[in-house]
């Protein structure tokens, strides 16, 4: 039983909708909006990657159809209060997709919090931050969809997945990053955007213009230690003119912040992490917009995952700057173990 990957027009993917197919879709807002109502979530993405390497969406929707693997599905579309509780509905077998709206004041307060969530490290959390193309940010909202063409920036769509008992479902995540030797770095208030004094080094300073003056490598997170998980936050523009600098997450008052170690070869950093995971085959994907552009993913084929280029993944914690995968495995093939001669 696998996962099928691949990506349609509107009404091919209406067709699977109709058939009764449990799909994880992403795509152009306008596509997703104009789909009937089905046993799917879904949320926007300017970009994919498919089998062929990356595509711009162009009118595609991209799918992961789960009917293969699913016993039972349950669809939710939850505001900031509600998601407190997605732990308690985790699956006794199985997986909890999410997909969140990108810049949301949702994404905020959910960053701050879900790690801390009661039950929410009982079965996988996995899912993604929906994006928009960064040139159209300010003019299009991300947002997610549950089941149903009304499309949200402010509910995070939830899809949990009972699966049969001889599977099981795993996360794995890919990060190229670590704490590098520079200052720590604190904020006073928390956001995706910094435009005020921050603490660097323990002195006031402007973000902003400390990258311009330190000529910090702009492909570079900041990092932090949240209870022994390495936490990234990309700057996505940072203006020395303005003082004002861009995160695709928030950052957050209580962690202390460094900038990531140096990266010489991108690609080749990107294409180590990977071969560390020993994917085989993903069931479901996604790939921070970053890593996209920064590993040249554009141009890359024959990739062991499928899915959309985001704002953020999400891990049982709201990530930046990763690969994150949900496997699923046969408990019997795992028991069996290789083979001998």
């Amino acid at each position: 039983m696998t996962v099928k990957h691949g990506t349609g027009t509107r009404d091919e993917v209406a067709g699977l909708i109709h058939a009764g197919r449990i799909l994880v879709l992403a795509g152009a807002e306008a596509g997703l909006a104009s789909l009937p109502r089905g046993r799917w979530i879904g949320g926007t993405a300017a970009s994919f990657i498919t089998a062929a390497g990356g595509q711009e969406a162009d009118g595609r929707i991209f799918y992961s159809d789960l009917t293969g693997i699913a016993r039972n599905v349950r669809l939710h579309h939850f505001n900031l209060s509600e998601m407190r509780r997605i732990g308690r509905l985790h699956p006794a077998n199985g997986f909890t997709m999410v997909i969140i709206p990108g810049f949301s004041e949702l994404l905020a307060g959910v960053s701050a919090k879900i790690m801390d969530y009661e039950g929410i490290y009982h079965a996988p959390l996995f899912g993604w931050v929906s994006a928009v193309d960064l040139a159209q940010l300010g003019h299009m909202q991300p947002k997610s969809f549950s089941g149903a063409p009304a499309g949200s920036a402010e509910h995070a769509a939830v899809m949990t997945v009972s699966l049969p008992d001889e599977l099981f479902a795993q996360l794995q995540i890919a990060n190229l990053f670590s704490p590098g030797i520079g200052p720590e770095i604190r904020f006073s208030k928390p956001g995706f955007l910094a435009e005020g004094d921050c603490l660097i080094g323990g002195k006031p300073d402007n973000l902003a213009r400390y990258i311009e003056a330190e000529k910090i490598d702009r492909r570079l997170p900041l990092v932090t230690d949240h209870d022994g998980a390495l936490i990234n936050i990309s700057i996505i523009a940072s203006d020395a003119q303005t003082g004002r600098a861009t995160f695709l997450a928030p950052v957050n008052p209580a962690l202390t912040y460094r900038f990531a170690g140096d990266i010489l070869d991108y690609p080749r950093e990107f294409s180590r992490a990977l071969d560390e995971l020993h994917l085989g085959s993903a069931a479901l994907s996604c790939i921070c917009a970053q890593n996209y552009e920064h590993a040249g993913l554009r141009q890359s084929t024959g990739l062991p995952f499928q899915g959309p280029v985001t704002f953020g993944q999400i891990a049982y914690g709201v990530l930046n700057q990763t690969l994150a995968c949900l496997t699923i495995s046969n408990h019997e093939e795992e028991d069996a173990g290789p083979e001998t001669g």
